[in-house]
């Protein structure tokens, strides 16, 4: 029975109880209670206190049970023993109320029975309805309102009269009136009781709800006489009932608004809810999801952690979160954080469970493509030919690639004190602790020299680049150093600090700096570093014509061209351009470049710039000592090359003395023979030209003077070169053997310089082939046409040039010979580039190598079928001075 008309029963001074079906009593009122001196026992419920003194007692209980199964409306009389111990006769009379389904009780009214009872129970009753704490209302069988007790007029605060017309005025909710009409229509027509709850107004214009029960009276006939309604103030209860249904709406939302996906666990680990975003990305409904275990909703491998650690939190009430994969509608599997959290009552046990997924897949694939760089760049960073140092911010050495480790042989905790513990040179150490230290303090890159000490006692020359890693808000994080091994280079650098000091800069890396370019609407994005290379400020705007504005006339053109060949689809693009700065200094610079439609669609143009001017004047300044110490050799070989000079010019003037001495006796005889004389005299003119000839090619050899690019006769060239080294072929015993191709074009060269490099071949191949001892010493000179070239092959049984000769044989200053200064070849190799040409070496099948180079043939362009001014080329057989 419900609480609160519990409570109004137990007020009324009346005696009131209720019968179930099978004749049990489960109710008494206090009154009742109190008049028997028997209280109700919830366990065991409540029986009359029969008197077996009267004589009614042994009949009772077979006419109280007959009563109660005719199912009418019933009085009758029942012997009692008052607490007192008196004996008394009560009249109870019943009603049978019939509730929803099967549920029916009986209600009764008990009073003590006598002479007069049924005016005192008019009496009575009206004297009870008055003593109702609560509202009733008395109404006819129709409906009509008969009567009203005292707290319902006080309730009101309007007279009987005013609310007989209780359903015309606003007595009633206006959203409840219609309900509470329907429901007591409804409880007159089938005579059974109804429970409503329903708004009243109060006097002070106040609506508070109302818990009204209807209850109607019957005669012994089981006429009902009249209706009564009790009005149980439910309003706190009502209005804390609403306001739970709306927190739990509000939950609902909040559940539902939130845009992750949450789980509602029992106490015992059932599924009670889930909210709307977690159900779609399921795609299943709240049943399929009860049973989750039982599913493939959680990736088999993550199920069983999942279930033990659900588990284990229902179990011992502790919180859990860990991370899963979870199958998707569309049958991928995301991965989700689950993080389940107790919701617990005002005593501090748990009434259930939420457990929130957030996904984090794309973070977990961050992580693993973060962990995957990672392992690229430790093994990029131990790939690298150098040694990696990572400091801290504070300088200290917190790591290392493998190299480093290698190349000192000891661990980073002990290289930390690079200060002290001996592997800086202490000559050094100074400008390491000022440069390093320094960089520390300000943020900037630092870039140094140094020695450092290797494992086996070596000291080696270090350059020390060091750049730091900064965080988002530009706090430095860590600094990494590149330690690059440059010992060979500066010892070569100490070789040739008095010819190429100037060439030490050209060894700075050059910088490189990146764009992008919108070839729709010509929108630049260019990187710091492009800022500095084009010397434009960072803070403006940057436009193609700012690019422009920094080109030289045919950079410009070339720039626009490339522009217009990426418009029209996907390429690759390498090109220089000349830049004229705004204080008219020049810079080249070398663009690559890749043109592709981006992820809209749109062509784009997107490259890298590398200013690459310190290396463009330092190969400049490289080719003018070059051309320096071709000079310088040039010279150096007058001493080697004066037996031949001698040789060459003296048989010109040996000639010359022979003709004269003939032409002066065929002038003496009887008759003069005049045609001898003159033949004599032609020979003499051709002898002196030659000698002529032959100290006009020797100052050009030496002198200072630019050579002349002229069309030159291949054959001839390397035959004067053959005659110029006679000397030097007779005392090595070697056989030079020509074998020239015929009708071979001419090519566009510089005459001495030509000389030169065949001259240091053939040189070089005596010399190799005069040590020989256990086989002939032969070498061949060979001139052929290869496609738009002509081509010079020296091959030799020589010495060969050893296992690495072929890689570093054209480096300077390498050399196999004992007193060889290793830069004939490399200018040899500078002189055939500037021709546009190229110069190679091979070790031979068996014995010796075959160096040779070629060079471009040079095209004439007279007049269409004039022939070449020099004539045709001579034949192998024309050629003077062939030596075999």
């Amino acid at each position: 029975m419900e609480a609160g008309l519990v409570r109004v029963l137990d007020i009324l001074p009346g005696m009131v109880f209720s019968i179930l079906p099978g004749g049990a009593i489960d109710f008494v009122n206090k009154a009742l209670a109190e008049y028997t001196g028997i209280p109700l026992s919830g366990t065991e419920g409540w029986d009359w206190p029969i008197d077996p003194g009267q004589s009614s007692a042994s009949t009772f209980f077979d006419r109280y049970r007959s009563m109660l199964s005719q199912h009418e409306p019933f009085e009758m009389e029942v012997p009692v023993r008052r607490s007192d111990g008196a004996g008394r006769s009560l009249l109870i009379r019943c009603n049978r109320l019939d509730g929803p389904g099967d549920i029916r009780r009986w209600y009764g009214i008990a009073t003590e029975h006598g002479a007069g009872s049924r005016n005192r129970d008019d009496n009575d009753f009206q004297r009870i309805v008055d003593s109702i704490p609560v509202p009733v209302a008395v109404t006819t069988p129709t409906g009509d309102v008969e009567a009203l007790n005292n707290p319902a007029l006080e309730y009101f605060g309007m007279s009987l009269e005013e609310l007989k017309s209780w359903k015309a005025t606003e007595v009633v909710h206006p959203d409840d009136l219609k309900r509470t009409i329907e429901d007591q229509v409804e409880a007159h027509r089938t005579g059974t009781f109804y429970n409503v709850e329903s708004r009243h107004l109060r006097w002070d214009g106040i609506y508070r709800w109302h818990n009204v029960l209807g209850l109607p009276l019957r005669d012994v006939d089981g006429t009902i006489l009249r209706w009564f309604h009790l009005l149980v103030d439910v309003d706190d209860r009502k209005r804390a009932e609403l306001e739970l249904a709306a927190r739990e709406r509000e939950a609902r939302t909040v559940l539902e608004s939130i845009p992750a996906g949450i789980g509602v666990i029992g106490i015992n680990g059932e599924v009670e809810a889930i909210n709307g975003p977690l159900l779609r990305y399921y795609g299943r409904t709240l049943e399929e999801l009860r049973d989750w275990g039982d599913t493939d909703v959680v990736h088999p491998d993550d199920m069983q952690r999942m279930i033990d650690a659900v588990d284990r939190a229902v179990k011992i009430g502790e919180p859990y979160d860990l991370e899963v994969r979870l199958r998707g509608a569309d049958g991928a599997h995301r991965w989700f954080q689950v993080t389940g959290s107790p919701l617990l009552d005002d005593d501090g046990q748990i009434v259930r469970w939420y457990a929130l997924h957030v996904d984090i897949d794309d973070r977990k694939r961050a992580e693993e493509a973060l962990a995957d760089r990672e392992r690229e760049s430790r093994f990029i960073v131990d790939g690298i030919a150098g040694m990696i140092a990572i400091f801290s911010p504070d300088a200290k050495l917190i790591g290392g690639n493998q190299q480093i480790i290698d190349y000192f042989q000891r661990p980073i905790a002990e290289l930390d004190n690079w200060a002290t513990n001996g592997i800086t040179h202490p000559d050094d150490l100074q400008v390491c602790i000022d440069s390093f230290m320094g960089a520390i303090a300000t943020g900037e890159p630092y870039d140094y020299e140094t020695r450092f000490l290797r494992h086996d006692g070596v000291w080696r020359w270090f350059q020390l680049r060091g750049l730091p890693l900064r965080d988002a808000e530009g706090r430095i994080v860590r600094w990494y150093g590149l330690l690059t091994d440059i010992d060979d280079r500066k010892r070569a650098e100490e070789q040739l600090r008095r010819s190429e000091a100037f060439l030490a800069d050209a060894q700075r890396l050059s910088k490189t700096g990146s764009f992008s370019l919108h070839l729709g609407s010509s929108e630049i994005v260019w990187s710091a570093e492009t800022y500095r290379i084009f010397d434009v400020d960072p803070n403006g705007p940057v436009t193609l014509q700012t690019v422009l504005s920094r080109l030289d006339p045919d950079s410009v053109l070339k720039v626009h061209n490339v522009i217009e060949r990426a418009r029209d689809g996907n390429g690759d693009f390498g090109y220089d351009v000349k830049l004229i700065m705004p204080d008219q200094s020049v810079k080249y610079v070398r663009v690559l470049a890749h043109s592709e439609k981006n992820k809209d669609g749109e062509q784009e143009l997107t490259g890298v710039v590398q200013d690459f001017t310190e290396v463009r004047m330092a190969e400049e300044a490289l080719n003018k000592v070059r051309s320096e110490l071709a000079y310088v050799t040039r010279v150096t070989s007058l001493g080697v090359l004066t037996a031949s000079i001698a040789h060459e010019v003296n048989q010109p003037l040996a000639g010359i003395v022979t003709n004269a001495s003939t032409c002066l006796r065929v002038l003496a005889a009887e008759p003069p023979n005049l045609d001898i004389a003159r033949d004599t005299a032609r020979r003499m003119i051709r002898d002196a030209n030659r000698a002529a000839d032959v100290i006009v090619r020797l100052r050009a050899l030496f002198s200072r003077m630019p050579p002349a690019i002229e069309p030159i006769d291949f054959n001839e060239v390397a035959s004067e070169v053959i005659a110029l080294a006679y000397s030097d072929i007779q005392r090595a015993r070697v056989s030079v053997i020509s074998d020239f191709g015929v009708g071979l074009p001419r090519v566009a060269g510089a005459r001495v310089q030509l000389q030169q490099v065949i001259m240091n071949l053939l040189r070089n191949a005596i010399e190799a082939t005069s040590t020989v001892k256990d086989r002939p010493g032969r070498i061949v000179l060979k001139t052929e046409a290869s496609g738009a070239e002509v081509q010079l092959l020296v091959e030799d049984t020589g010495v060969g040039f050893g296992a690495d000769g072929t890689e570093r044989i054209f480096d300077a200053f390498y050399t196999t010979k004992p007193d060889g200064m290793g830069i004939g070849l490399s200018v040899s190799r500078s002189i055939i580039e500037n021709h546009n040409g190229r110069l190679w070496a091979e070790s031979n099948a068996l014995h010796g190598a075959t160096v040779g180079f070629s060079v471009p043939a040079h095209h004439w362009c007279g007049p269409a079928g004039e022939s070449h001014p020099d004539g045709p080329l001579p034949t192998t057989e024309a050629i003077p001075g062939r030596a075999e």
